[in-house]
């Protein structure tokens, strides 16, 4: 197992960070070790032994997968059976929005790793202050995703086409969102003031631009494709 530590003799945080791969370069753990002004860090692959000599651990990760949730979840048991400590995930690019699931899980908080190699010392401070810190960047979508969870037991009254997302004429479009309405042709054909052969073209061409088997199958993929946005 590769070691790498920086050590002062000033009192200050032992932290530890885990990077399972080795990902991380010499350089940003100097960073972030020059940013805390006192204190050690340690890193290594595994979380050590004498866990308890740590006040803080950083676990690395560069992707959302089901392996790295159940490595973090044996560290998280490790760490809250032989110490009451922080437990931080540090990831490569918070713009990845797999990243909040990760807030499921016991830990004190997560940061990007650019953030941390200029705010360690911020972060650690906020963490002995408040048990918890999550990189400003990351509150929006939290916000989103607590919202999205809260309108999951609402129900869908109306999909509605993103218009400018999709490129279809403005006729193909406007048949689009009136299927998703569930109207058959004959409505349809009232509604835009169309011959109901007029309508019965648009729709055979709306189809073959979408590659869809049928009025269904032309709804799902509207859905998959992200064409559509659900009122509730």
């Amino acid at each position: 197992m590769l070691v790498t530590a920086t050590q002062q003799q000033v009192k200050g945080p032992n932290i530890f960070f885990i990077d399972k791969h080795n990902e991380i370069v010499s350089e940003q753990i100097e960073a972030i070790s020059s940013n805390m002004k006192q204190g050690s860090i340690t890193r290594n692959n595994l979380l050590p032994k004498n866990v308890s000599d740590h006040d803080l651990v950083f676990y690395y990760v560069s992707e959302y997968s089901r392996p790295t949730v159940r490595s973090i979840v044996t560290v998280c048991e490790e760490w809250q059976e032989k110490k009451k400590g922080f437990l931080v995930l540090v990831h490569n690019d918070l713009r990845e929005t797999k990243v909040i699931p990760y807030l499921t899980l016991p830990v004190n908080g997560i940061v990007s790793l650019s953030f941390l190699e200029k705010n360690s010392g911020i972060v650690f401070q906020f963490l002995k202050q408040k048990g918890v810190f999550l990189e400003p960047t990351l509150h929006q979508a939290l916000i989103a995703e607590i919202e999205k969870q809260k309108l999951k037991d609402k129900p869908i009254k109306k999909l509605i086409l993103k218009r400018e997302t999709v490129k279809l004429t403005e006729n193909e479009k406007d048949v689009l969102q009136l299927i998703l309405d569930g109207y058959n042709n004959r409505q349809i054909s009232d509604k835009l003031y169309l011959a109901p052969s007029t309508i019965s073209t648009i729709i055979s061409q709306l189809l073959r631009k979408i590659e869809a088997k049928d009025r269904t199958d032309a709804m799902v993929k509207s859905i998959r494709y992200g064409w559509v946005e659900a009122a509730r």
